[in-house]
Parts: structure tokens; sequence; C-alpha cells
């Protein structure tokens, strides 16, 4: 069936259909489902390429996947195609394509998202791995792009973004350990140029002050992710030079694995000798021996939540939108009770 023949059928325009099958505000709720039904009763699905050769404009959502930085080992890509598979969820349920390129560099980043807008016409866009100064940002406002981002640049970024609360992990985390009567809590992160990362490594030192504990510098150390073998020798040193630390917070589970790595070739028993937190994943979630304590957050969803936001913010009035996604902490025996 073509649009002409549904839209005669519900006795509507051939513009109202398409527009109602388009998900615009300007189309009640009740019409936008009645046209659904209807589509899905015929086996109707609109022809997104014919819709393109009309308008000049498309409805695919684009997304460019960076294998550089902290993306660049397939071991930690896990969370973006949890990201991606809620973003393809709701992308579906919407019949709208989702449009993935690759970049090996910030170089071609940049050149893939100027393939995307200027290339392909795409206007909807999502970002991932948002840097505390991001020029992706400038570029997709100056085309006047429609995007939504998984993470922020700061507090009061004006874009709409999704993110799980870099802060309030943090608190957390210190928290469960301060419980357990841990002092010397040492901190693995990565580079701060990465705004989750600057996030985390500022509430970790609110946090110690917070609790009278007084941050010491050789707890603490920024590491590539794209360079395994360096954070292992990174963790192995800071522990070998600091016997008193009694815990390490892990800011991705990459650097986790390296860790496990140090303390097992330093003869310390997770869980008994030292305590081992990360962020969870599905490399300490189901493959990391032994198992790590972790924060729980759901990705698959905000995955979702960006493409809700994407697809439901309305330019004319400028809004943003935000997101913050709460986190728990899942217990899985890598944090032991100091005397």
């Amino acid at each position: 069936m073509n649009i002409k023949e549904l839209a005669k059928k519900l006795d509507l325009s051939i513009t109202t259909v398409s527009r109602a099958l388009g998900g615009y505000s300007d189309v009640s709720e009740k019409t936008r489902e009645r046209v659904k039904k209807f589509a899905n009763k015929y086996q109707y699905s609109p022809n997104p390429y014919a819709s393109v050769l009309a308008s000049g404009r498309t409805k695919t959502v684009g997304y460019v996947l960076p294998i550089y930085g902290t993306n660049a080992s397939t071991l930690n890509q896990g969370n973006f195609f949890q990201f991606i598979a809620g973003m393809s969820d709701k992308l579906l349920s919407e019949s709208i394509q989702l449009q993935i390129l690759f970049a090996k560099s910030e170089d071609e980043e940049i050149k893939a998202y100027e393939k995307l807008i200027l290339e392909q016409k795409i206007e909807n866009i999502v970002l991932q791995n948002i840097k505390t100064k991001d020029k992706r940002i400038d570029l997709l406002n100056k085309y006047k792009i429609n995007y939504v981002a998984w993470g922020k640049t700061k507090e009061g970024s004006n874009f709409s973004w999704v993110d799980l609360d870099n802060k309030k992990a943090i608190e957390k985390i210190v928290n469960y350990l301060i419980e357990r009567k841990h002092k010397h809590i040492s901190y693995i992160n990565i580079s701060e140029k990465y705004n989750f990362a600057s996030e985390r490594k500022n509430s970790f030192l609110k946090i110690l002050k917070k609790n009278k504990i007084t941050f010491n510098k050789n707890y603490y150390a920024s590491v590539k992710l794209e360079e395994p073998e360096k954070s292992f020798e990174i963790i192995k040193n800071m522990l070998s030079r600091n016997k008193k630390i009694t815990s390490i917070i892990c800011s991705t589970e990459y650097s986790a694995l390296s860790a496990i790595k140090a303390c097992n070739y330093l003869n310390l028993k997770i869980g008994k000798d030292i305590s081992i937190i990360t962020f969870d994943g599905p490399l300490v979630r189901d493959l990391s021996t032994p198992p790590i304590t972790a924060v729980s957050f759901p990705v698959k969803e905000l995955g979702k939540k960006a493409i809700n936001i994407l697809l439901n913010r309305d330019k004319k009035q400028n809004k943003t939108y935000n997101f913050l996604a709460e986190v728990n902490i899942i217990d899985r025996g890598s944090v032991h009770n100091c005397k």
C-alpha cells in the first residue's frame, strides 16, 4: 500500500498522514496513533530513500563511533554497543534508520560528522565521549543540527544530553569504602580531557575532603586506555611504593583489568589484602577473575532515552533536555573490611 491509498482509507490528507508517521508535534497524539495503527494493519512502511529524494532531508540518525582514545580497544567497546542497542530498539519502533560511521582519530571524527551533515543530509545526530572543550559541539551548532550527547561539557551545557551521575557515583563508591574503614584509597582515572573523567576526579577530591581524608597525590594516576601495559605498570608501581593503600577505585572496567593483573603480580589477594571497585560493564560483569564489585548504570536505557530526547526536542522553543541516570553498587566480593 502506498501513502495515497493509506490516506484515503483514513480520510486524511497525505500531508497529515506523512507528518503523523514522522512524529511531528502539529499532529495530535490521537491522530498519530490512529495512523500508526492503520499503517501496521496494512503493512505500510514509508520508503526512507523516496523521502530523501522528495524533501532533500532524511530522518536517519547519525552516529560516529570512535575507535581511538577511550574506545581504542575492542575490549572497551561493550558499553558503546549496549548504548547503540538501546538507540536501535527505539529507532526500530519508529522506522528510523541508524547510520554509523567509524573514526580512527579526532580528525577523522570531524570529517565523519561533516560527511553525515553535508553529503548524507542527516539532521539528527547522537554524540558520545564528550570532552571538557568539544569542537564537535561547535560544528553541529554551526550547521543547526538536532543532536543529543552521551555526556556533557560542564554543568549547564547549552545542549541536550544523557549521562550517568558521575558525581554521585564516585560519592557512593568512596562512602562504600569508608564504611568499610578504608582511608588509604587510590584512584586510577583516564585523561581528564574527557568530561566524565574530570567530573569523577573532582567528586573524588570533594568527598575525601568532606570525610577529612587528606588527598595523597601518590595515590592518584591518570592513564590512557589504549596503553594497557602502561596502566599495569603504573598500578603495579603505585602499589609497590605505597604499601598503605588498601583499595583501588578504577574509573573504567578496562583499568580494573590492569589492576587485577597488578595485584596478581604482587601476590595481593583481591577482597582480602586489597580491594578493587570500578564502573560496571561486560568485562568485569562476565569475564573478570575474580568478579569485581562495581557501580552499575543502565547503559541501554541511556541509548533509548537519548533517542526519545532527540525525536521529541522542540527546536522552535529552543529547549534542551537533560537526563541523569542513577547508579547502584553491585557487591561481588572484591571489597574487604579493613581492621
